[in-house]
């Protein structure tokens, strides 16, 4: 009886020492995971986006080269994108797409969303981190303020964006009332390392603000 005691215990120990090593080493390998899932997830789309191009000229895929000539395009419009020229060009083209029915309501969107962006001359979107108290009191989640919603009586909504850790793509939107959030001063870039790396890497200092109610 005790020979099977002492078995069940060397059983359980064993099992304890494995899970604890196991458990480790999907901590350390998660950040890896992660990293390699989002590269792997932007190569693919990139390398499909003129794979059908390619094959028409070549007759076949060419695996790699749709990622290499979209890096070189946009590395070209980085270079140039500064120039009188381009940017004369470049509104030209936005305004076209812009009043294109449909295909611009979607582009405006999608800008939006883009870090720089402004909405009625104040910063949003991406650009504008908050926080707001949830999923409890005295408890606080990081998000971004996407907009503001006036419920015609006299109270505004902030519309905010609770990004997932570690995916981000991945969240919920939220209605908060505007005088119950709170003006973050880290810049979007920190607060989405913040959230991904699910608060390892944290900026050391936090201003705080109540929000400005506009005008």
């Amino acid at each position: 009886m005790a020979a099977h005691v002492q078995q069940a215990a060397l059983h359980r120990r064993i099992g304890g020492a494995i899970a604890k090593r196991l458990g480790r080493g999907a901590i350390l390998l998660l950040p890896l995971l992660v990293t390699y899932w989002l590269l792997k997830f932007a190569f693919d789309n990139m390398d499909g986006l003129l794979q059908p191009a390619i094959s028409a000229v070549f007759g076949r895929e060419m695996p790699g080269l749709s990622f290499a000539i979209v890096v070189v395009a946009l590395l070209a419009v980085g270079a140039f994108g500064s120039t009188a020229v381009f940017a004369w060009m470049g509104r030209m083209i936005e305004r076209g797409i812009t009043s294109t029915p449909g295909i611009g309501a979607i582009y405006k969107t999608t800008k939006k969303l883009i870090p720089g962006s402004e909405q009625g001359g104040a910063a949003m979107g991406f650009d504008r981190v908050v926080r707001i108290e949830y999923p409890r009191r005295g408890a606080w989640s990081v998000g971004f303020l996407m907009g503001i919603i006036d419920d015609g009586q006299g109270v505004q909504y902030g519309v905010v964006y609770m990004p997932s850790t570690p995916m981000p793509q991945s969240g919920w939107l939220v209605q908060v009332p505007l005088s119950e959030i709170q003006a973050v001063d880290w810049p979007s870039g920190s607060a989405m390392q913040y959230i991904v790396s699910a608060g390892v890497t944290c900026p050391s200092t936090m201003r705080l603000s109540p929000m400005e109610v506009p005008s």
